[in-house]
């Protein structure tokens, strides 16, 4: 214990050494620049006399008319002076012989004296006590007599101007007391533990008397360590936690109403609450138990008051001073006090601690207001607390509710601060609304369930969480891009951009997942040929509803003119064309084929007129779009080709259809005779089918002079010539092969025909 005590000491008064080495380089410093300024200010100082003007110039002058009663040479002040140069500033002038043997001689031996001094009274106590020639009580006198002479001592050359050398005496002195009062518990157990306690805390408050009284940040600093290592020094291993904490909170109640006098040792602060919660968490660590609860939340509110109490002050009070230092400290205290709040309230009553993280955001929020009122310039204090009380918020917020519920509840708190931070003019608020919208989002989308939904058993189409959690965010993001065309901000461009597309994806995803569970749970429970045909009409389903999401999104961003809705609304739309183009080719199940009376032939439909109307709407808009001519060239192809592959889809699945069929319903032999004729109908038919629609195409751009049209007709032609004679030549058999070239050499002269009889009409067109 003896070696501890000294290593101890040892460390306190390093950091004293230390600390008064630094203030004291920084008075010399400091001196040093001011001998600088002085001799500047000396050198730009007029010479006192006028320089003698040369006798043969003065011969020449004339003798002026002077009065007998004023002086015969002019004022200084009419003649022309040089004007000095103003010399630049420089670096302080490195140390002199004399002020390093001051720095060495007159503060360093002092700090090593006083250091030795301690060293040599411990040797000589620890020497009468191995040898019994004190008695402890003595022992403890002596050392308690040397301490005040130090400080007698320390005092009375102070008054002579000593002060470093006073410094080092108060230094030693009260070190010796904090040994004494440690050695009378510790080692002698001549006094209690509340005895021990209340001669820590006069010695503490003996310190910063002294501090004070000699303005002494290096013996402020000792006393802080001493007032902090009491109860380390008196710890009797026993959970005394009213002891303790009332011992914590009468010294920060010390410390905190000194730095309200001595603006200058906010040093103090920081160290003062990370050692206040320091030893908190080291005694919650190994002593706090669940019946200590409200004991315990109290002395933590405590110690959260004072530091918020005298921030609070401060800033009603206008004070400045460094600012960023008791900024960060005002923060670690919420921050603090809300983790050790939350780590013994969450354990054992999870349900109260949202309600405790509400009413704490409640109050920084109420500081808020108050200070709003009172010191609206505070800027960074006035953001602290509204950040300090958004974040609270959040939290309880997390802390009650539960996967969709909490993405439901964070939409609807940033869709309310975004109006706050707007109404009240704080940027700082719309943004943290804003990262609270992202938290939302991916919330929602990394929640289980959000893309596929678990167990099926429990879905409901559009009626469930799920759903409510993606309406109520793509609204509040709707909402939030409208809020936000009442600002002028630089960026409120781009930040309505995003969030009109936000919602608009986000609705997509959620139609899309929605139609994706309701199959999945249809086909959980379906078997067969079922499972085919659901798997089918799942695609279908995608392909209409994107194209029928795709219309309202078109139609609203032509008429609001939003680009991000407008590229939304036609994304959708060209997913539907690609998965009715892909997946519609061939009907499923083919047994339930109806020529033109079936579900893929009305989804075909339902995306060529979606696909029509936004051509029509494109073409209105046309000149309002640099871009909206090419995009409507490529829906007017969209057209085409879907015309085109619903009618050979149509046209395959009718063969497709009796195919199946004969192979179900006849023998062997004439099975294969029976298909063999259906295939060969089934190319001569297509072959019929595109080139008819090709002269359809071809009538019809010659009729409406559409170039475009005409173009994709003699394309189709020849897709066409080359099937018939590549594959029809090849597969066919001879008197298929005669219809599909006799047909194709009518088709062929009668659009030659075309091309000469409206000859005029088509080149005219084209100029």
């Amino acid at each position: 214990m003896e070696i501890l005590l000294w290593l101890v000491l040892l460390i306190v008064l390093i950091a004293y050494i230390r600390k008064t080495n630094q203030l004291s380089e920084k008075i010399l410093k400091l001196e040093s620049e001011i001998y600088g300024l002085r001799n500047a200010v000396h050198s730009l100082q007029p010479a006192s006399t006028p320089a003698a003007e040369p006798r043969a110039e003065r011969a020449a002058q004339p003798a002026p008319a002077v009065s007998p009663t004023r002086a015969t040479s002019p004022p200084i002040a009419a003649r022309p002076q040089p004007q000095p140069s103003i010399p630049l500033p420089s670096a302080p002038p490195s140390r002199t012989r004399e002020e390093w043997e001051a720095l060495i001689g007159g503060k360093l031996l002092n700090r090593i004296g006083a250091f030795a001094l301690i060293l040599g009274v411990g040797f000589f106590l620890k020497y009468a006590f191995d040898n019994n020639l004190i008695s402890e009580t003595l022992r403890v006198v002596i050392g308690f007599i040397t301490g005040a002479s130090l400080l007698f001592g320390g005092a009375r050359f102070h008054k002579k101007g000593l002060a470093i050398f006073a410094q080092g005496l108060i230094g030693a002195g009260i070190s010796i007391f904090y040994l004494s009062v440690y050695a009378s518990f510790n080692f002698y157990h001549l006094v209690s533990q509340p005895t021990a306690f209340v001669l820590m805390a006069l010695v503490t408050a003996l310190t910063f008397f002294h501090g004070m009284k000699y303005d002494s940040l290096a013996v402020g600093v000792l006393g802080w360590a001493g007032g902090f290592l009491t109860p380390f020094l008196l710890s009797t291993g026993q959970a005394n936690e009213v002891g303790l904490f009332t011992y914590i909170t009468l010294l920060n109640i010390g410390l905190l109403a000194i730095l309200l006098k001595k603006d200058a040792w906010v040093i103090l602060e920081p160290f003062t609450l990370a050692a206040t919660y320091l030893i908190y968490f080291a005694w919650q660590d190994k002593y706090y138990i669940e019946d200590k609860l409200f004991v315990t939340a109290f002395f933590l509110t405590v110690f959260w008051g004072l530091f918020y109490g005298l921030d609070v002050f401060r800033i009603i009070k206008g004070t400045t001073t460094f600012e960023k230092i008791r900024q960060a400290v005002a923060g670690a205290n919420a921050f603090l006090y809300f983790v050790a709040l939350n780590d013994i309230v969450d354990a054992q009553h999870h349900n109260w601690m949202s309600a405790v993280t509400l009413i704490l955001g409640g109050v920084y929020f109420l500081t808020f207001l108050f200070i709003k009122q009172r010191q609206p310039d505070a800027i960074l204090a006035l953001r602290r607390y509204t950040l300090t009380a958004i974040a609270l918020l959040v939290i309880a917020t997390e802390i009650q509710f539960d996967d969709f519920q909490t993405g439901i509840f964070w939409s609807l708190e940033a869709l309310a601060l975004v109006w706050c931070g707007m109404h009240w003019k704080m940027r700082h608020v719309w943004q943290a609304a804003l990262a609270l919208s992202g938290l939302a989002l991916l919330r929602l989308i990394f929640t289980n369930g959000a893309l596929a939904c678990s167990p099926l058993s429990s879905f409901s189409l559009l009626f469930n969480q799920r759903a409510l959690a993606f309406f109520v965010l793509s609204a509040t993001l709707g909402a939030s891009a409208v809020l936000f065309k009442r600002i002028e901000e630089k960026n409120s461009g781009l930040i309505q951009n995003v969030l009109h597309g936000a919602w608009s994806v986000l609705l997509f995803i959620l139609f899309t997942v929605e139609s994706n569970d309701y199959f999945r749970r249809r086909l959980f429970e379906a078997t067969g040929e079922i499972v085919t045909g659901l798997t089918f009409s799942r695609f279908m389903a995608w392909a209409a509803i994107w194209s029928a999401f795709s219309l309202p999104l078109v139609w609203l961003g032509f008429r609001r003119n939003i680009l991000p809705i407008i590229w939304s609304g036609f994304g959708s739309l060209g997913l539907a064309i690609v998965m009715i183009a892909i997946q519609g080719i061939t009907f499923e199940p083919i047994a339930k084929f109806t020529f033109l009376l079936n579900w893929r032939a009305a989804v075909f439909v339902l995306v060529i007129a979606a696909t029509v109307i936004h051509t029509r709407w494109l073409s209105a808009n046309r000149q309002s779009y640099n871009w909206a001519k090419d995009a409507l060239g490529i829906l007017q192809v969209a057209i085409v080709l879907l015309l085109l592959d619903l009618l050979t889809g149509e046209t395959r699945d009718i063969f497709k259809k009796a195919i199946f069929y004969a192979r179900q319903n006849a023998g062997d032999s004439e099975a294969s005779a029976r298909i063999t004729q259906l295939q060969n109908l089934q190319q001569l038919a297509l072959s019929g089918v595109w080139l008819f629609y090709s002269v359809a195409l071809m009538v019809a751009g010659i009729w409406r002079r559409m170039q475009g049209l005409r173009i994709i007709a003699i394309a189709l032609f020849g897709i066409t010539i080359l099937k018939i004679f590549i594959y029809d030549l090849s597969f066919l058999e001879r008197l298929y092969r005669i219809f599909s070239f006799i047909g194709l050499g009518v088709i062929l002269l009668a659009v030659s025909y075309l091309y000469q009889r409206y000859k005029a009409v088509i080149f005219d067109s084209a100029k």
